[in-house]
């Protein structure tokens, strides 16, 4: 009776599909574990209880009508989104596909070395000098979900441990992991790039640390929901320690919020970049806003923090809830890997979040004070907080939260 009831609806779903055959499709979470609607309408990803799927608003509405519910797919941006200003510093921009190609270091000024296309203007970023990197990670996996990465990059290649995509929504990036756009390699420079085989590229925070790039970004910077979902279910099924996003929306995604879940029952540590829409309290972007999440601010080289860093709710208790900024750490004027086995300047809390990500591989086996390689996500996010030295303003507040973490 339930087999024919749900015949039903999908035969009725093919009516209203060619009465609004011009409506346009969204991205929906559909309620239902039932093999029939997925065969009529197509399933994007699956979830436990749930799919993603394309549906028009008449759709969606006739699906609600009778009891199965729908939700619209969240998108989100890579939250570091550059551009060159006339001091050719690289600032984030608001506006579609953005290009940090002034800014980056091409090796012109000094030829590179035998084997490269160009080398770093510094093999130690001054953001990785701050937090005291630049070493570490061994045995450690940090999963970044990003645009994908430059596999044949020279100062990445020794470290990449797995690349696939996860993305479904845009076809020309759903064939590989190859990052088109750019700003996955950065992030994954500034987390573990190992100055390469020659040792004369440039540094990471934990450059012995493995890389796992899971691509749930297209290369104009757009990240579906179910995407980046997706992707947190494969990182923690598949070995990662640490989930490195530097990805964010206004809205949460309830699919993310479950996988997210999921990953910190399995021991993961998700990190999160705070946003480029401050100076606003309460600016913050989601997944990082999550509680579960820790959520990453930027500063510049000064400490002081710009005024696009997004802001948390902090309310200067050193708890961290929902909504609240949990660090400050460079991301202004970065230096790191590019997708065309160069350099470039980026800026934006994209760029700060993988400091974070990289200190936490860096010191995941020593945060619970026994050098024995089993460290975990809860000691390792407990220690950052308290190595984290206070800057901006006293105490716990909205743009850094517990300071700037600083390995010893």
């Amino acid at each position: 009776m339930k087999t024919r009831f749900v015949f039903g609806i999908a035969a009725m779903l093919l009516v209203v599909t060619a009465v609004t055959a011009q409506a346009s499709q969204m991205s929906y979470y559909v309620e239902s574990d039932n093999p029939v609607l997925k065969f009529f309408l197509g399933v994007k990803h699956e979830f436990p209880g749930v799919f993603s799927t394309e549906l028009t608003q008449g759709q969606a509405g006739f699906l609600n009508a009778f009891g199965i519910k729908t939700e619209p797919v969240q998108i989100y941006e890579i939250t570091g989104k550059p551009t060159c200003n006339n001091n050719g510093i690289c600032e984030p921009e608001q506006g579609e596909n953005p290009s940090c190609a002034d800014c980056k270091n091409d090796g012109e000024e000094e030829p590179p070395a035998e084997g490269r296309t160009c080398t770093p203007s510094t093999q130690l970023p001054y953001g990785i000098t701050m937090v005291n990197g630049g070493s570490g990670g061994l045995g450690v996996i940090v999963a970044v979900l990003d645009t994908g990465v430059d596999t044949d990059h020279p100062d990445l290649v020794g470290n990449i441990k797995d690349c696939v995509t996860k993305v479904t929504h845009f076809v020309p990036d759903s064939k590989n992991c190859e990052d088109g756009h750019g700003h996955g390699t950065h992030v994954s420079g500034t987390v573990l790039a190992n100055a390469g085989s020659d040792g004369l590229g440039i540094y990471g925070v934990a450059p012995e640390a493995s890389l796992m790039a899971v691509k749930v970004c297209d290369k104009r910077g757009l990240c579906y929901g179910d995407d980046i979902a997706a992707g947190i279910y494969y990182a923690a099924d598949n070995g990662a320690n640490i989930i490195s996003m530097s990805i964010g929306g206004d809205s949460p995604d309830s699919q993310i919020l479950a996988a997210i879940d999921y990953a910190v029952d399995k021991g993961v540590l998700p990190v999160a970049a705070a946003g480029n829409d401050g100076p606003e309290d309460g600016s913050i972007d989601y997944p990082g806003a999550y509680v579960k999440v820790i959520a990453v601010g930027a500063i510049d080289i000064n400490e002081q923090v710009p005024d696009w860093s997004s802001r948390g709710v902090n309310d200067g208790d050193d708890v961290i809830e929902e909504r609240e900024v949990e660090f400050g750490t460079p991301g202004v004027s970065i230096e790191s890997a590019y997708n065309d086995g160069c350099y470039a300047y980026k800026s934006g809390t994209s760029m700060a979040t993988p400091h974070v990500s990289g200190l936490a591989a860096k010191l995941w086996d020593a945060a619970d004070g026994v050098l024995d390689g089993a460290g975990n996500a809860v000691d390792t996010r407990s220690y950052l907080q308290g190595i984290a030295s206070d800057i901006w303003t006293v105490g716990d507040d909205t743009a850094t939260g517990f300071g700037l973490p600083i390995a010893s």
